[in-house]
């Protein structure tokens, strides 16, 4: 069916807002901003939801070890399978700018 979901992790915090460690909200952010979608927060999400397209575009506001409650979330509202998740985030043992 394609990617129905998708989601970028960051770190919550005024703190991380310009490190690499947000490099999955940016990404997020790029989707909505290319599809004219706004984020909302949304409580029972745990985090800024947006519709982009035929997508939603997630940015879970809890820590990063608990990001999982946010995508369980979405994915079980708008029955999306894990194989129509993707999921964005920085990854330490790559170069920046390296895509796996």
């Amino acid at each position: 069916m394609g990617i129905r979901l998708i989601v970028g992790l960051g770190n919550i915090g005024d703190e991380y807002e310009d490190t690499r460690h947000n490099a999955g909200f940016w990404l997020a952010d790029e989707f909505a901003r290319a599809s004219g979608a706004a984020f909302r927060k949304e409580k029972g999400f745990f985090g800024e939801l947006a519709k982009a397209g035929q997508a939603y575009v997630l940015k879970p506001s809890t820590y990063m070890n608990r990001s999982g409650q946010a995508v369980a979330a979405v994915a079980q509202f708008y029955k999306i399978a894990p194989d129509e998740i993707l999921v964005a985030h920085d990854e330490l043992d790559l170069a920046p700018g390296v895509v796996k």
